[in-house]
């Protein structure tokens, strides 16, 4: 599994390069049932590389049913790497995406939960 570079953002995170996405449009069952949003993440690094798949523990804001305003920054990316580091995503190396739950409050732009 590769992420797009298209449609995908930069972020570094202590001198190595990341690649995250959120998928541009929502599947039938996150706009039509407020499924779950993703975010996925890669390194952009030559070789093989493990996917993070980050749970984010609201619906997308383009849902059908209860469209909100949240959103997700640049920062929360990266601490949303670093925890998943700590939690023993091996960016690097060949494997299964590494799921990981991030929960975000809804409704807001740029919360970052402390440290549990």
């Amino acid at each position: 599994m590769s992420l797009p570079r298209k449609g995908s953002r930069r972020v570094e995170v202590d001198g190595t390069e990341y690649l995250w996405h959120i998928r541009r449009k929502p599947t039938h069952f996150q706009a039509d049932f407020a499924g779950p949003m993703n975010l996925a993440v890669q390194a952009l690094s030559e070789g093989p590389r493990r996917v993070l798949v980050v749970r984010l523990g609201i619906s997308r804001p383009d849902n059908w049913i209860v469209p909100h305003q949240t959103g997700i920054t640049t920062a929360m990316v990266r601490e949303m790497i670093r925890r998943a580091l700590r939690a023993g995503w091996k960016p690097l190396g060949a494997g299964p995406p590494f799921l990981f739950k991030y929960p975000v409050v809804k409704d807001t732009i740029g919360t970052i939960f402390p440290e549990a």
